[in-house]
């Protein structure tokens, strides 16, 4: 029995609303792969979108969509982040992560993950853009940052 109490606990499945379902499968129609997390107060869909990738789609308890992360290529940014990023940090930077968020009715924004020498030691930076390429913020090594609970 206690086993069965730990390995529900443990589990991170979420059973999100009918209605947050149905919304997101109204939004996102070809989406595969589907698993629901609670994050805080919202509802968030972690899905594979083909042609898209891997997203994450965040709903309120509601089911109002508030905003989704969607994986690209470095390459398939806005010249204008790629200019800004690399003016920065040079053209060889090794960068491990991109995504582009669409908040509703607000700016989409640009996240690049990259590595950098600070002091002699590799580090990891984190590094918001708006499209047109102004960095809006920067975030340097920081354990289990998740950046998305700042543009909520």
């Amino acid at each position: 029995m206690a086993m069965v109490a730990i390995a529900i606990v443990g589990c991170d499945h979420y059973n999100a609303p009918t209605s947050i379902r149905n919304s997101f499968s109204s939004e996102y129609p070809t989406a595969v792969d589907v698993e629901w997390k609670k994050k805080h107060s919202y509802a968030v869909a972690e899905f594979y979108l083909p042609g898209q990738g891997e997203c994450e789609a965040w709903y309120t308890k509601d089911g109002a969509w508030v905003m989704t992360a969607y994986d690209m290529r470095y390459s398939d940014l806005p010249v204008a982040v790629r200019d800004s990023f690399e003016a920065a940090y040079g053209s060889e930077t090794p960068v491990d992560d991109v995504e582009r968020l669409e908040r509703n009715n607000n700016d989409t924004i640009y996240f690049i993950e990259a590595t950098i020498f600070v002091n002699g030691f590799l580090t990891d930076i984190y590094l918001d853009y708006s499209a047109d390429g102004t960095l809006l913020r920067t975030t340097i090594d920081v354990e289990d940052y998740d950046y998305l609970y700042y543009y909520l």
